[in-house]
């Protein structure tokens, strides 16, 4: 598979460019049992035994999710059955992306954002780059108190540049209810814009 990714990834780190448009092929899937993986062919026992549960045939059974955000879900799944939050988290994202592109899916893409943010709650998280993640899932998916609550926490630490410009730049949309999708270009020139007046 051939893209590119010109321009600035979206503050949830969506790629930009042709890279978007391949996000359906990320994943492969068995056609025999149904498992979800980048290469399918370097499967193991583990995998194996995760293909043999509840929460497997569940997540296949997503009744929101279209083929190619069901795979994430799946793999997603896969990741919360082992414990990787993070992953489940991040692969959860991936299906709210493809629910982005199809505009019957704008709920849908919400519902699977805040379903992202679920498998990070009660969990204290030391990374800046899951915590930016999170703010903007939260805001995203307007969950307004909750996306405050998390950009109060950053503020208050010393985050250098270009964090606390993307914290600033969320607050704003925070306090003006903005949930659209915005680059971390356009998050650091409006920081920069800001700086000029």
């Amino acid at each position: 598979m051939s893209s590119n990714s010109w321009g600035s990834p979206d503050l949830d780190q969506r790629p930009p460019g042709m890279f978007r448009a391949t996000v359906e092929d990320w994943l492969q899937e068995c056609p025999f049992c149904g498992y979800v993986a980048p290469n399918i062919d370097k499967g193991d026992a583990k995998a194996r035994s995760f293909v043999a549960t509840p929460e497997f045939r569940a997540a296949c059974l997503d009744p929101l999710a279209d083929p190619a955000s069901r795979r994430f879900l799946v793999r997603a799944a896969q990741d919360a059955y082992y414990g990787d939050r993070r992953s489940a988290f991040l692969n959860t994202l991936c299906a709210a992306w493809v629910a982005d592109d199809n505009k019957e899916q704008a709920s849908e893409a919400l519902t699977l954002r805040l379903r992202a943010a679920a498998h990070l709650e009660g969990r204290t998280i030391k990374s800046i780059d899951t915590r930016l993640l999170l703010l903007d899932v939260l805001r995203r998916a307007q969950r307004w108190e909750a996306a405050e609550g998390l950009a109060s926490q950053l503020a208050a630490e010393d985050l250098g540049y270009p964090f606390a410009d993307i914290v600033a730049f969320h607050r704003g949309k925070i306090e003006a209810r903005d949930s659209r999708r915005f680059t971390i270009a356009r998050a650091l020139e409006q920081a920069v814009t800001e700086e000029e007046w």
